[in-house]
């Protein structure tokens, strides 16, 4: 694998995300379609820019670049080690972001990487192309509420639930969440489309407007509604069907958020 030479300051050292099982963020399917849909809100000239840098070196196709981040993730790839904590930032109810922020946080990294591709900064051609992945990656993972949830409980990893559908041993509330809600709920890009054309020139701003800080805040606003199936007591909770059901419109809403933002990052780099 050629490595990567990556456009990056001096890090701190990370710690490996620990969790009953093995999650990424919106699995692959929703970082997929936060990538394409992006992708097809682009201008041709803009869109023709992007697949040119995934083209770079050995080509990388755009779902594969969407999901680059979770595939070196753990420790896979030892020379991406260092990006493991980026996928998250963990804050209790009473902290604020200036309590915990982090240069190895999504919030910190997902900023640095907006400004890099609003300067873009001369690079050589595997560093722009990392970043780019790294972009797609983080958009996406800041719009998951639980990306941006509590450290006690690792973003939900260690609270563990049986659901009536995926009845799996182990699973665990942030990967229904990642995975389930999306293949239950039907969330594809035909969904997401139709999500986006019914919203406004005046929403699609107000969508845009801010800073991953806010972008972040705004996700944070439905962790009520994603434990309101926790019970008293701790031990594994049993999902109902109608917690899923009502929990699609608010993945669905966040994809969405996240492809309209990269779409808009990516077109104010690339459109000119």
């Amino acid at each position: 694998m050629k490595t990567k030479k990556v456009f990056l300051s001096v890090f701190l050292p990370v710690l490996i995300l620990i969790s009953p099982i093995k999650t990424m963020a919106w699995g692959a399917q929703g970082h997929q379609l936060v990538v394409d849909m992006a992708l097809s809100l682009l201008s041709p000239q803009a869109k023709q820019k992007v697949l040119a840098i995934l083209n770079s070196g050995t080509p990388t196709a755009p779902d594969d670049a969407a999901v680059f981040m979770d595939k070196v993730r753990g420790g896979v790839v030892p020379q991406y080690k260092f990006m493991d904590d980026w996928h998250f930032v963990n804050m209790e109810k009473n902290q604020t972001y200036a309590q915990v922020a982090s240069k190895n946080d999504v919030v910190y990294n997902l900023q640095r990487m907006i400004t890099f591709f609003n300067s873009k900064t001369n690079v050589s051609p595997d560093s722009l192309k990392l970043n780019l992945e790294i972009l797609f990656h983080l958009m996406g993972d800041i719009a998951q509420p639980l990306h941006d949830g509590y450290g006690s409980d690792r973003g939900a990893n260690f609270d563990l639930v049986t659901t009536p559908v995926f009845n799996m041993p182990n699973n665990n509330l942030h990967h229904v969440w990642d995975v389930i809600i999306i293949q239950e709920g039907k969330i594809t890009l035909q969904t997401s489309l139709a999500y986006y054309h019914k919203l406004t020139p005046a929403a699609i701003a107000a969508i845009n407007q801010g800073t991953t800080t806010s972008w972040m805040t705004q996700a944070r606003t439905y962790l009520p509604q994603v434990y309101a199936c926790k019970p008293v007591t701790h031990g594994t909770v049993t999902l109902t069907q109608a917690y899923l059901d009502s929990n699609v419109p608010i993945v669905q809403q966040q994809l969405v958020y996240a492809a309209v933002r990269l779409a808009n990052v990516l077109q104010k780099s690339f459109g000119s």
